[in-house]
Parts: structure tokens; sequence; C-alpha cells
């Protein structure tokens, strides 16, 4: 997955992107064909020993000048300037790096996200070991109000992150839909796993109706619509429950999410329509960040967007999308039987995970620190490892089975953490569950996780929901 692998039209220069680790990400073709670079190139390969490279003999005299430009979040670009394309390679010459970028925005916010993922996990271990030393209880109402401050305020920062390099991506026409035959439910379960433990921190009840519906769209960036209205109505919610299901009109499916808050007025209500109903990229300040991003990937994929709301009682938000000729007939109706995610997810705190081996492959050593912290914590034993090689190299020749593999998507090295995962667990004679925890926003890795049949998680995820994770990989029924 990275820019040696892309094919588009037009050229680009020669580029190397590397992450706030001092580590490559990425490269473009005409990088890979430089005489100085050629086969030398890996996902994982430091600046440094790049440095040391370039600046030896021979290949000092085939490098051509080079540019660094320094990138949000602390990593880095070099830009060859006057690279002549190879000559055994004309492609080179006119292949470009898909979407560069929009590979740059992902690249920095993927660095955001690091200290982001870090500092959840490490207010879960300090709110863990509080409740353990006091007898399961902090001091007192302002210590646990602190801690909830803390958690929503990184919560916050990530929505903003997301929201803000969405919406570049999406205005700069760097982002295109994968137009497919979806089963709606998958992507209603993955928001609840997600979201169910924020609205649990605030005193809400979260609902989701289960539906069996297939639907045509992108289904990556359905949930990351539905994810901006979800975090809309948890702002605007005090008291009561948000509901999210579906509903068949004819052709098309109704995905609505209702909220107790506050309502709208009329004159409010009608303000909000005219807005939703503007071309993208107007009005960002009247609707917000998450509703701009909402009604910009509306626009993408071609769906409905309606609105209702009453004043004191709350608001109504619909997503129109189209069915798919292989529809299951079974569709759950938000009027039937509700399911809450309380069944899956509330309840794994109670649930005994501690004695659980895991095995955790994450590249930031910042946020491989705080998930060994947190999952001790839960008394889980935990074996952490920055690669794949790595892992191996610590697992031994006679490697005893661990009960989970959890693996950042992009590692050091050649392999991922999907290819990670499926080589480790072929070390056991038994199946291991495997969970992708990323901050990886590209859709095209994105789609890859989730096409892998691996949970996945993004970064920074609230302590809760990665618990819940782990309970429900782990088949541990609460106590």
């Amino acid at each position: 997955m990275n820019g040696s692998q892309d094919d588009a039209d037009g050229a680009v220069p020669a580029l190397l992107v590397f992450g706030a680790g001092g580590v490559l990400t990425d490269w473009t073709p005409a990088a890979a064909v430089l005489p100085a670079l050629a086969g030398r190139l890996a996902i994982g390969l430091s600046a440094d020993d790049l440095n040391v490279h370039l600046s030896s003999g021979a290949s000092a005299n085939v490098a051509p000048p080079r540019t660094v430009l320094p990138l949000a979040g602390g990593g880095a670009m070099w830009r060859f300037d006057g690279a002549p394309p190879s000559s055994d390679s004309p492609k080179a010459a006119v292949t470009p790096m898909g979407d560069p970028a929009g590979r740059l925005f992902a690249a920095a916010s993927h660095d955001l996200r690091q200290p982001l993922a870090a500092l959840s996990l490490l207010i879960g271990t300090l709110d863990g070991r509080l409740g353990g030393r006091l007898g399961g209880k902090l001091d007192g109402p302002p210590d646990r109000d602190l801690l909830r401050s803390m958690a929503q305020a990184v919560e916050s920062m990530r929505s903003m992150v997301d929201g803000h390099f969405d919406l570049v991506r999406l205005e700069s026409g760097l982002t295109e839909p994968d137009i497919r035959t979806h089963a709606v439910n998958g992507v209603l379960m993955r928001l609840a796993l997600e979201v169910a433990p924020r609205f649990a921190d605030r005193g809400l009840r979260f609902t989701v109706m289960p539906c069996s519906a297939m639907v045509r769209t992108d289904s990556a960036l359905l949930e990351r619509l539905l994810h901006g209205l979800i975090a809309n109505a948890l702002r605007g919610t005090v008291r009561g429950r948000v509901l999210l299901g579906c509903r068949m009109r004819g052709d098309h499916l109704r995905i609505e999410l209702w909220d107790s808050g506050r309502g709208l007025s009329p004159q409010r209500l009608a303000a909000l329509r005219t807005e939703l109903a503007k071309p993208a990229g107007e009005g960002a300040g009247a609707l917000g960040l998450d509703l701009t991003l909402v009604r910009g990937l509306a626009r993408k994929l071609g769906l409905g967007l309606e609105v209702c709301a009453v004043e004191g009682r709350g608001t109504v938000m619909a997503v129109v999308v189209p069915l798919s000729v292989e529809m299951a007939v079974d569709v759950a109706d938000a009027s039937g039987r509700e399911e809450t995610v309380a069944a899956a997810v509330p309840d794994s705190r109670t649930a005994d995970i501690s004695r659980t081996r895991i095995l955790v492959i994450e590249d930031d050593p910042m946020v491989l620190a705080a998930l060994e912290a947190l999952l001790g914590q839960w008394g889980c034993s935990v074996l952490g490892a920055e690669s794949y090689d790595m892992a191996v190299e610590r697992i031994g020749p006679a490697p005893e089975p661990f009960d989970l593999i959890i693996s950042d998507l992009r590692l050091k090295g050649a392999a991922n953490g999907i290819v990670a995962i499926r080589q480790i667990a072929k070390l056991f004679d038994r199946p291991v569950p495997g969970m992708i925890l990323t901050g990886d926003t590209d859709p095209k890795r994105l789609r890859e996780a989730r096409l892998s049949g691996y949970p996945l998680l993004h970064k920074p995820v609230a302590p809760l929901a990665l618990r819940a994770a782990v309970v429900r990989l782990l088949g541990h029924d609460p106590l």
C-alpha cells in the first residue's frame, strides 16, 4: 500500500515521506527508480540510514539535490529536484503517487493521532490505578469529574483531527467513493462498539437496532458520515438516550439517528435544512465541522439527508441510502425490537480478563507503553513489540500461545498489521483472534483492514471501547 504501487495519470516528482519517528512511510514511483535509491526503499526504513547511504561515495555521485520539508506532527518530506527518470523504466516518468497531497494529509493525521491515543489510554490507566488504590472510589466528585473532563477533551481533539483531515481530503477531491454492496449491520455494530462508552461516560443510553439490509454505497465513507451525526448528537444531548436504527422506504433505506436533546425551534430547523441543502464547501461556520463533513460526504456518495426536530424534545437526522438488489428480505424497523449496545459493551467492565496473554505490536513507543500499562492494569500478561520481526524474535522458537493479538496497521518493516497477525497466528496449533488498532485515515488502507475480517478500532480509542472489544474477542461472559 505504498506509493510505488499506485497508478494514475500525470507526473509527480521524486518524494519520500517520513513519519514523526523518522521512519519511511511512503514514496512516489519516481523516487523508487532513482539510481541511488533503487531497490532500497521499504516501509520503516530510517531517515538516518538513508542519509548515510546517500552520503556515501557512489551514491553521492548519482543522487540528485534534495529539499527537506517539515510536516505537521514531526514528520518530514524529502523532495529530489531534477531527478531523471530511469532509462529502463519509462513508466516512472508518467506514473504518480495516486494523491500525494492526500497521502501527506494522511501521514500528518496519523502522526497527530499517536500522542492522542497514548493520552487516552494513560487516562484509562490512571482511572484504574486510583480506583484500585482507594478501594474502588476516587477521592470525591472533583477527581472523578476531572478524569472525565480529560477523557472528553481528548475525544474532542480526536474528533477535530478526524473532521479536519477528512474535510480537507473531501473538498480537495482526494476522497473518491468505492461503491459496492455492503451489509449495513456491519457499519452499525462498528459504530456501536466505538461510541457506546462515550455515551455511558456521560450518563446517556445509546441504542442500536440491528438491520439485515444490504445497501449499495462506500461503507467506510458511510461509517464516517454516521460518526459525524453521532458526534453532533452527543454534543447536543445532556440527558436521556440516542437511538440509531433503520426503516425501509421503497428501494431506499433510511438510517435514522434519534436523540432526546434540546431539539430545534421551527426557525432554526428551517435554517438547518437550508444549510444542509447548500453545495459542499459552503456554510461551514453555520453548520460546524461535524455536520459540514456529513453534508460533504452525503454529496459525494449521492445520499439524501433529512432532519426533523421538536423544540425541547429532540431531533431526528436521517441518511437515505439506496438498497442493493441483493438486499436481505428481513430488515429491522426502528419501531420494532430494540437491541441495546449495553448488552455488548458496558457489562465488559465486570468481565474478568485477568491472566489473559496478549501480544501487542505497535511501532510508536509511546502508544505501546500506554497499551502495556492499561492492559497490565486489567491483569493481562502483555508482550510488546514494535514490528512483526521483533514480535517473532521475542516469541522465541517454542512459543506459548497467546489469547489475543492486537496490532497497529502500519508497522516497521515489510509486514503490516494484517500480515503480522496472520503469520504469528500460524505459529500456534489453535486459532488466535486478532484486532487492528490504527490511527490511519487513508481510505484504501482502512478498506484493506476491514476486508481482513479483523475488528478495527481507531486511535485514540476510549479505554472502555478497547476493553469491550477485548472481552468480545475473548468470548468472556461478564461475571
